[in-house]
Parts: C-alpha cells; sequence; structure tokens
C-alpha cells in the first residue's frame, strides 16, 4: 500500500530539531489516536519531530483486502512505505502488535533505520501466553473469535478492553469512552503473531530500546526483557502500568525513556 493512500499524522518540534524524527506505530484494535493524546505534543516539545500512521483498514486508513486477511507483513509494508519517503532516518516506535511490525521493519531494513523503540511489545517469540490467559479467562468469547475469524469479540465489551489494555481503576465511562475507538483486527495477523510471521532472533544492527509494563495483562516484564536480549537491545519496566503506556497516568515515564533514547542517537 503506498504511502500517499495511508492516513499519516504529522507534528513539527518546537523550535529546531537536531534529532531523528520518530513514526509511532498503533497495535493492534487500535489506530493512530492512542499516540495523539499524549506522546504526540510530548515529544514535540522536546525538540522532535513525530508522526504516526493509521494501518491499513484502521482508523482512516483504506483498507486493502478483508481485514482478517492482513498480515503482519502486510504492516509492515505499510510503515516502509512511509519511512520511505522521509527525508532523514527515523526512529520507528511500535506499540503491541506494532512492535512486531517493528521488528518486521528492522529485518527488512534496518539501514533506513536510526532506531527502534518496542513498547509493550509482542514479544520475539510469540503471544502463547497471552493468549493461553485469554482462552482461560474468557473461553467462549475466544471459541467465538475463532469461530468467525474475527478478533473484535475480545475487545467488544468495555470491561475486557480494560482488562487487556488499562489501568484497573478507569471509570466505566472512560472505559466506554476508550472501548469505542476499537476496530477489528486482522485474524491471520494473530495467526502470525502465534508463530506463522514472527521476525524471530537476529541482529538488527541498530539501537534498541524495550519499555515494558509492570501490570501488562497480556506481555509479561519477562518477556520484554528477552525481547530486548533477542535485539541486543536495553530495557526498561515501568512499575505499575498497564498494556497501553501512552494512555496510562505513567505515560510519561514511557515517554522520557523514549524521548532520550531519541536524542541519544544524534
Amino acid at each position: 500500500m503506498a504511502g500517499n493512500q495511508l492516513e499519516i499524522y504529522r507534528k513539527q518540534a518546537q523550535g529546531r530539531s537536531d534529532h531523528p524524527p520518530v513514526l509511532f506505530v498503533h497495535g493492534a484494535w487500535h489506530g493512530a489516536w492512542c499516540w495523539q493524546e499524549h506522546f504526540f505534543d510530548y515529544f514535540a516539545e522536546n525538540g522532535i519531530d513525530v508522526m504516526a500512521l493509521d494501518l491499513r483498514g484502521h482508523g482512516k486508513s483504506p483498507p486493502v483486502k478483508s481485514m482478517r486477511f492482513n498480515r503482519i507483513a502486510d504492516y509492515a509494508d505499510d510503515v516502509l512505505s512511509v519511512v520511505e519517503n522521509m527525508e532523514a532516518k527515523p526512529v520507528v516506535i511500535g506499540h503491541s502488535m506494532g512492535g512486531l511490525v517493528t521488528q518486521h521493519c528492522m529485518k527488512r531494513a534496518s539501514g533506513k533505520l536510526a532506531g527502534a523503540g518496542l513498547l509493550a511489545t509482542v514479544p520475539w517469540n510469540g503471544v502463547w501466553p497471552a493468549t493461553i490467559k485469554v482462552a482461560l479467562r474468557h473461553p467462549l468469547i475466544f471459541a467465538e473469535a475463532n469461530l468467525r475469524w474475527t478478533l473484535y469479540p475480545i475487545v467488544r465489551k468495555a470491561g475486557r478492553a480494560r482488562e487487556l489494555f488499562l489501568e484497573a481503576d478507569v471509570t466505566q465511562a472512560e472505559a466506554d469512552a476508550f472501548a469505542a475507538k476499537l476496530s477489528d483486527e486482522s485474524y491471520l495477523g494473530y495467526l502470525d503473531m502465534l508463530g506463522l510471521g514472527l521476525a524471530w532472533r537476529f541482529d538488527p544492527g541498530i539501537p534498541v530500546m524495550v519499555v515494558g509494563a509492570e501490570k501488562d495483562f497480556l506481555f509479561s516484564p519477562a518477556s520484554q526483557h528477552a525481547t530486548a536480549q533477542a535485539y541486543s537491545g536495553v530495557h526498561h519496566i515501568i512499575d505499575g502500568a498497564p498494556h497501553d503506556l501512552m494512555l496510562a497516568s505513567q505515560w510519561q515515564q514511557a515517554a522520557d525513556l523514549l524521548v532520550d533514547f531519541v536524542k541519544g542517537l544524534g
């Protein structure tokens, strides 16, 4: 999918930027909106040009085919089509599924990237532990998702969305508003995250930072540490934080780590 067909969001740094730009990649069920509440303004205030895209079929980006048939490699195509048109090598920062998309970009085109940030990322060796947790907690919903080849049932109710992504003490109104923004997600993309489309271990040849969350329902701190080791990167765990670090009350702690990482690259 050509970058000019994707919905792309931009915010320029305040003042002249001497740092690599950042391209944010959202995770499953999300869109570029998840970066705009806190991270966009904060990175720009810290002198970093920022961009984010809606992956195909998400947000305002048009679908190429039925959502259920999108592959992680397709999403990586979307990201790399944007990278190709950037004037400077970016730091690509991906959250959750977007972290696996970023791993694919690292593997396919590391020479075009200044670095990579993986935020509560799909681990390098897949999502089997998270799948088992969801299946045991919500067996009927998990069965429905598999029978219908759609991941939307998993996040259809605000309570489940809060359990997966948010802090336990968010209000019902906040959970409802958040869940209303979530979209369907690719079933084949899910199979890729299980094992069909992992990037596996490799030497990315660029700096990598992994930032995980202590209270992440999906991906444990240990999985984030292992992923950092797989890519010879550094890692940090944010105490008390849920999966959606960029929307949590601890968002600034995660943002500061990534801002410092980007600034350290030039």
